[in-house]
């Protein structure tokens, strides 16, 4: 499907409907792009996991993506609609695969799991946050100090989350798809991401 795009049909709509210039109907796009990919992309995300049969192993990954990418940004693919199928498929993935494999983890195995996991992340949060996309860039210092501040602030809490459920011997399921949704999320602040997001990107797009 190349080029093909759910909501310019809309903005044209609105354009026609409301008299727009051809500059607010490129903003009417982008607050439409900005609003419906991640809601759809979000609801058929928790639609896959249901009938993976791990809805809240996938919720927990899609949180925990979705908590870190706000600040720390990520790659993207080339399109909304490639970055939502991407979401689809890697998040319930994910999902399933905390839910199969945490029976085979012990309270402390998985503390050290989680433990070995916190250290790259955070060392890469520390060093590549935030990842702005190409049409919106964020050049100021300080406001790129501070996105980079919130990332590591996400990092610890969900980590400080994590050891919480651990103490209690309970949900090491969610424990693992946590400790998962971190991990992806910082992998795509790496040239590595960008690489897989793109070659994603290109197979959806049919390149």
């Amino acid at each position: 499907m190349p080029g093909f795009n759910l909501t310019r049909p809309v903005a044209a709509y609105l354009r026609e409907k409301l008299n727009l210039t051809p500059d607010e109907e490129e903003i009417a796009l982008f607050g439409l792009q900005t609003i419906l990919y991640p809601a759809v992309g979000l609801s058929l995300i928790l639609f896959a996991g249901w009938l993976c049969g791990c809805l809240r192993t996938t919720l927990t990954v899609a949180l925990t993506v979705l908590l870190l990418r706000l600040f720390s940004g990520g790659a993207h693919a080339r399109s909304p609609l490639a970055c939502a199928l991407l979401g689809v498929i890697v998040v319930p993935a994910l999902g399933k695969v905390a839910a199969v494999t945490a029976p085979l983890f012990t309270p402390f195995s998985l503390a050290l799991t989680v433990a070995a996991g916190f250290l790259p992340v955070l060392v890469l949060t520390a060093r590549l946050a935030p990842v702005d996309a190409p049409a919106k860039p964020v050049t100021a210092p300080e406001k790129r100090r501070r996105l980079r501040s919130l990332s590591l602030l996400v990092v610890l809490l969900v980590t400080a989350g994590q050891f919480i459920l651990l103490f209690s011997g309970k949900a090491l399921a969610l424990v693992l798809a946590a400790s998962l949704g971190l991990w992806w999320q910082t992998f795509t602040l790496t040239r590595a991401g960008h690489r897989f997001a793109t070659i994603l990107g290109d197979l959806k797009e049919g390149r």
